[in-house]
């Protein structure tokens, strides 16, 4: 089940990648909230947003051409912080204390 779609993906994040390798995240991140999130006891909003977030902040680590959209700064390195700090927040909620790890890469 996925929890998102490519247009919330898309509604975030401007990229160059395809909506097929962009429905590969989805399915992957909608796999792993299923398996570390209740998600039964989440609201869809919730979950949808949880997922929309998490997708953004990867496509923009994987094609480094993205940009955020939709009120977010256009400078790449603050995009990426606020939207990990956003994920931590809804990670936090939606699994009581379910950490997020970013990246290993230097994002200055």
């Amino acid at each position: 089940m996925s929890y998102c779609t490519t247009n919330d993906v898309l509604a975030v994040v401007d990229t160059d990648m395809t909506a097929s390798e962009i429905d590969v995240l989805i399915d992957i991140y909608s796999a792993v909230m299923t398996a570390v999130i209740p998600t039964g006891s989440l609201d869809s909003q919730i979950l949808r947003g949880i997922c929309q977030t998490w997708c953004a902040y990867r496509v923009m680590l994987k094609d480094p051409n993205s940009r955020s959209i939709g009120g977010y700064s256009e400078n790449r390195t603050e995009t990426l912080k606020r939207l990990k700090d956003e994920l931590d927040m809804m990670l936090g909620i939606g699994g009581g204390g379910v950490s997020f790890v970013a990246a290993c890469e230097d994002l200055s």
